[in-house]
């Protein structure tokens, strides 16, 4: 009997060191993960902070790539000094009055406090307008702007024609709800949805790469206009895959969750999804 009682004392030994290696290691990931995830926003507004330029008192275009030296006015700086307002007022205000003056000094159309807006950072910021207007790429305002290069995006005053284009459907429709056309906002609403084919938004600008920003413009008008959806836990998992160890958000990203090798993080996205709010998914599974 005894060499029986050997054997059964040695399997349940082995077995009872086999569970506690895998409660150890699901314990050591999970703790990881929530983590990673917890510190999230954290690590995303600490990205914007030390994206700062305090000289020119703006934040770079592409923060990991300072060397370019590239600062957008508009929408860049404008979303993030609205994204850290409650994170890091100095550095909040230092950038609203650089951009107050830049804006005057390079004859920018503002709101009345002074502020450079177009149709696009308007919505974001709780503004209504008269219609979306198509946008001038790579408005250059200075090439040589203390040594960097200082742009802006300009309203050219003529509607966009945004059926099919995911982002620009967000923006009419959080434009509707804000002018209380609660029937236009959800028609728009319900042609982003149905946009999402399981990884992302494939609308007419998809090639191949999902846009990181939409995630973060749809999360934020579901929130403002109260809706549900139900594959609300797969685009908070993508936003969180995006996010990179510096802490700002990946531009784009692959259907099987890898990353383009040509994708960087930026200011824009970084502060779209900051301004959306997103949860982890431990914030959301509670």
């Amino acid at each position: 009997m005894k060499p029986y009682f050997l054997v059964v004392s040695l399997l349940i030994g082995i077995l009872l060191g086999a569970t506690g290696c895998y409660a150890y290691f699901l314990l050591t990931v999970k703790t990881k993960s929530y983590l990673n995830q917890t510190l999230g926003r954290e690590n995303a507004y600490n990205y914007l902070v030390n994206s700062y330029n305090s000289t020119l008192g703006l934040i770079y275009e592409y923060p990991e790539y300072p060397g370019s030296n590239r600062y957008w006015v508009t929408h860049d700086n404008v979303l993030a000094f609205y994204a850290l307002q409650n994170w890091n007022r100095t550095i909040a205000d230092n950038i609203t009055e650089t951009i107050k003056r830049i804006a005057k000094e390079y004859n920018l159309t503002t709101n009345s406090a002074g502020i450079p807006l177009d149709t696009k950072a308007e919505v974001l910021l709780g503004y209504t307008i008269d219609f979306l207007s198509e946008f001038a790429s790579n408005s250059v305002l200075n090439s040589s702007y203390y040594g960097s290069t200082l742009l802006s995006e300009k309203a050219t005053g003529i509607p966009a024609i945004f059926t099919g284009y995911a982002d620009l459907l967000c923006l009419a429709s959080l434009n509707e709800w804000r002018k209380q056309n609660y029937s236009g906002a959800d028609a728009y609403y319900e042609q982003v949805k149905a946009m999402w084919d399981g990884k992302g938004f494939n609308d007419s600008a998809f090639n191949g790469s999902y846009a990181t920003y939409k995630l973060g413009l749809f999360y934020l008008l579901s929130r403002n206009l109260n809706k549900d959806f139900d594959f609300k836990k797969e685009l908070i998992e993508k936003v969180w895959l995006c996010q990179a160890s510096n802490g700002g958000f990946k531009t784009e990203y692959y259907g099987n969750g890898t990353i383009p090798s040509g994708s960087h993080t930026n200011t824009e996205t970084t502060s779209i999804i900051l301004l959306a709010d997103v949860p982890s998914l431990f914030e959301y599974d509670c």
